[in-house]
């Protein structure tokens, strides 16, 4: 790269590092990262995708648009990577290649982030009109690298600026609710607060009745007319979706992935009556998806709490309301007394609900693996003589896989046996001489001292054809057998290890049982390492997991141990490996190190600590401050 583009590229990086640190107030830090990209790369196309529901959006896109077919074999071919890999299809026109790559008409590479939240996956993909070098290809890796830590500054900057912000409007809204008279005037101001407070198209809230769920406050409607389209289409869809209680986000739009519609259903607490009671939130701004989901997730409860609290009290009757607060119901509240001692008890309940505990989960990498498995280890300082199997082939117990030559071991094994033949010649020809001194009974003193050389060489020969025993034992444990019955795992074996020096403990390659049970392999952050090793005190836990090529699809495993050891990983950093067991039903073609990601419940925590604890990692990792929770 030369050093008008080092200038250019420091430049630009320097602009959006400066965006995001401002929390990017007119939300032009994507579009400004695609726009700069194309000609710092030299691309012809580069798209900025997120994964909603399993399927890949595009929020921007510079430079020539590629056709559909070409996207989406490049969208899937860049959400089937690692997170932060970059990807580049080599042979884009090979015939023979398997879809998605003959969709593939020209280069692509594509890189994944955040890095410390696999479960929001996003993607900056670039096509070239032509294949880059690997010059190109290694700038362009540590570009999108940088972009990407960058990217994730801006989303620290941006959540810390929200709050602020957000938290002042909430209260003002939330002190509002308490001025309801009636529950009508209660759900329409709940539903305008919120359409504010998360800048939504529109908010409705429903409630489920028997097996109907029916709109009764609408943002921006004064009443609710049943018998309307609208009011219907969206009470067949909220009804579906009631069964499970869980939020739901999905893209409402009529496949047109340039102008979608995104709607986000929440379970809507309410402890006033048995009836169930959601809220949807419905938006088209494409790039404020992760704001919206964001600010939802840190508002609704404060609101929701407001709302719990003003539909009971209007549950009441007038007169005991009236007798409770010592004024007449039609008495209207007037001074700044009252009004402060309203901004005292909000302020209470901010802080009583900071301080209300709220389930603490950790966020993993994980990976699947058979639980039957043994590696194979060279047995000595040798070379690979003949490799009598290949890599998938299925093998018995016991079945010769490997046979080594450990040149060393030969040397050995024919000087002991060198110095045995001597020493049988020695031994036969003193045998020989104490026979003729018997025989004579001449020389007693020389019969003795032959005597004795004899029981010396006996001696030394029996030690060394014992050394040379445990020679030829060591000999033939280099032909290396099966301890299981599996498949044969390794990659390339020939190419990887013939001519290859080893020593001995080095893998070669391992057996594994795939028909059998699996288990999955945890990372756990070092960091978060102390609230799994507190949960796993009392028993197994419960966790949420997925595979990374099926983020749709929540599976169920149990958390059984973790190891007291930190490896360093060079992605992950400092990790302690945990170990949980999955049942063999929930898996279908399982495969040796898919990628996953899990949740793992740790009890719970005050609301505030959740809120703040990313910021305060930050912080601590970018300042070197020290403080504990």
């Amino acid at each position: 790269m030369s050093d008008s583009n080092l200038e250019t590229t420091d430049w630009v990086l320097g602009q959006l590092e400066a965006i995001a640190r401002n929390a990017d107030p007119q939300n032009q830090f994507y579009p400004r990262l695609t726009q700069s990209l194309l000609p710092l790369l030299n691309a012809d196309c580069v798209l900025l995708v997120i994964v909603l529901e399993a399927k890949p959006l595009v929020l921007f896109s510079s430079g020539n648009s590629p056709d559909p077919e070409s996207l989406q074999a490049a969208l899937q071919l860049a959400f089937a990577q690692q997170p932060s890999s970059v990807r580049l299809d080599p042979n884009p026109v090979d015939p023979n290649s398997p879809p998605p790559h003959r969709a593939l008409n020209s280069p692509w590479i594509s890189v994944r982030f955040p890095k410390n939240n696999p479960s929001k996956p996003l993607a900056i993909l670039a096509r070239f009109a032509n294949l880059p070098s690997h010059e190109q290809l290694a700038g362009a890796r540590n570009l999108l690298d940088a972009l990407a830590e960058i990217a994730e500054l801006r989303e620290v900057y941006v959540e810390n600026h929200r709050a602020v912000g957000l938290w002042k409007q909430a209260i003002l809204r939330s002190e509002d609710l308490t001025n309801a008279q009636s529950h009508p005037q209660l759900n329409r101001s709940v539903v305008e607060a919120l359409r504010e407070l998360l800048q939504a198209d529109r908010v409705s809230l429903f409630r489920k009745d028997h097996q109907a769920a029916s709109m009764i406050a609408c943002s921006g409607a004064a009443s609710i007319d049943s018998n309307s389209t609208t009011v219907q289409e969206l009470e067949r869809s909220v009804l579906s979706l009631f069964q499970n209680n869980e939020p739901k986000l999905w893209n409402a739009a009529d496949h047109q992935p340039q102008s979608p519609r995104y709607r986000l259903l929440l379970p809507w607490p309410s402890n006033a009556d048995a009836l169930a009671h959601g809220l949807l939130v419905e938006w088209s701004d494409p790039q404020a998806t992760i704001d919206r989901v964001q600010r939802a997730s840190n508002l609704l409860p404060m609101i929701n709490q407001a709302w719990q609290y003003q539909h009971r009290w209007l549950c009441l009757p007038p007169r005991a309301r009236a007798q409770a607060i010592g004024k007449s119901a039609t008495q209207a509240p007037s001074g700044r007394f009252p009004k402060r001692l309203a901004g005292l008890a909000l302020l209470a309940s901010l802080v009583g609900l900071a301080m209300i505990p709220y389930p603490f989960y950790i966020q993993t990498q994980a990976y699947l693996e058979p639980t039957t498995q043994q590696f194979i280890h060279a047995t000595a300082d040798s070379f690979i003589e003949e490799l009598l199997v290949a890599e998938g082939q299925s093998v018995q117990s016991h079945q010769p896989l490997v046979r080594l030559r450990a040149p060393n071991l030969e040397l050995q094994i024919e000087e002991l046996a060198g110095q045995i033949l001597a020493l049988v010649e020695k031994k036969n020809g003193l045998r020989v001489a104490v026979n003729q001194l018997s025989a004579n009974n001449s020389d007693l003193a020389n019969q003795t001292r032959l005597s004795a050389e004899l029981r010396l060489i006996e001696i030394q020969e029996k030690h060394a054809q014992e050394k040379l025993d445990f020679l030829e034992k060591q000999r033939q444990e280099l032909l290396l057998q099966s301890p299981i019955q599996g498949i044969v795992v390794g990659g390339d074996l020939s190419r990887e290890l013939s001519d290859r020096p080893l020593q001995r403990g080095d893998a070669l390659f391992r057996v594994a049982d795939l028909q059998g049970p699996w288990h999955l392999k945890l990372l756990v952050a070092d960091r978060d390492g102390r609230y799994v090793q507190q949960a796993l005190l009392k028993g197994p836990i419960d966790i949420d997991w997925g595979l990374e090529n099926a983020t749709g699809r929540g599976l169920k495993a149990k958390l059984i141990s973790m190891r007291p050891e930190v490896d360093q990983r060079p992605n992950q950093g400092p990790c302690r490996s945990a170990t949980a067991s999955i049942e063999q039903s929930q898996l279908e073609q399982p495969a040796i190190g898919a990628v996953a990601y899990a949740r793992i419940p740790c009890g719970k925590q005050p609301l505030w600590f959740i809120w703040s604890r990313p910021l305060v990692e930050f912080l601590q990792k970018r300042f070197w401050f020290n403080s504990s929770p």
